[in-house]
């Protein structure tokens, strides 16, 4: 027994995650799928209260699982719910809303059809595993701030963990600052020559596609230039 209750070990792109959470917070992990995250939160006492939401019943099951095996089940609530609908944050006083293992554009949609996530100090914690250009062009244009961005990886594979706020205010970015990040760009983390390169990368091979169809490729060309220089500074 004393073994099944043994502290929960999280891989490099979840505990990159963890680390963006505050001590003593209220999570709500949408999409919450084993609950490893939330868990951790709670035996490493940085979360008091975690809400864990899927939309599916298969996933949720499994959270259920993970909170009896860790012993934390007392501290966690579960929601079958799409997003953040259901979830009602208000009830639990939520703190810290984490999105992670989504998409871009499906993270949009749920943050932006929340007004729970646009209250006053109410931070997000999204990990975006595609789409991330189009995720920080939504919160740049709806007014959510990027307070900080993180690289890691798992499995062979880069991620980016992005901490946001909703501040109201409206913001512009050039468009290789949309591809690899403001903050990215700024902090030059260990991982971030091989971040840009990846994106260099799949550039170069849509605008090999684009060549053969006869389509304008100017928008990457000028990205991948983009990316060129900022590796050159490094």
């Amino acid at each position: 027994m004393d073994n099944e209750k043994s502290e929960i070990k999280l891989d490099p792109r979840l505990l990159t995650a963890a680390k963006m959470v505050r001590a003593d917070s209220v999570v709500a992990d949408i999409g919450t799928d084993h609950a490893y995250l939330p868990v951790y939160l709670i035996q490493n006492g940085i979360a008091k209260f975690a809400v864990a939401s899927d939309i599916n019943k298969g996933p949720l099951e499994r959270a259920r699982q993970s909170a009896e095996k860790y012993g934390v089940t007392e501290k966690m609530r579960f929601a079958l719910a799409d997003g953040l609908s259901g979830v009602q944050p208000e009830r639990d006083g939520v703190t810290d809303i984490i999105i992670c293992g989504m998409g871009g554009e499906l993270i949009a949609r749920i943050i932006g059809g929340s007004d729970y996530t646009r209250r006053d100090g109410i931070n997000l914690i999204l990990q975006p595993m595609s789409s991330a250009y189009e995720l920080r062009e939504y919160m740049a244009g709806a007014g959510y701030e990027i307070l900080d961005e993180r690289l890691s990886r798992a499995a062979g594979k880069i991620y980016t963990c992005i901490l946001s706020r909703y501040d109201g205010k409206k913001r512009e970015f050039s468009p290789v600052q949309l591809l690899l990040g403001e903050k990215n760009i700024e902090k030059r983390e260990k991982l971030f020559d091989d971040y840009a390169m990846r994106h260099k990368v799949s550039l170069e091979k849509r605008i090999a596609g684009l060549r053969m169809g006869g389509l304008d490729s100017t928008f990457e060309e000028d990205l991948v230039r983009e990316i060129d220089e900022l590796l050159e500074v490094r």
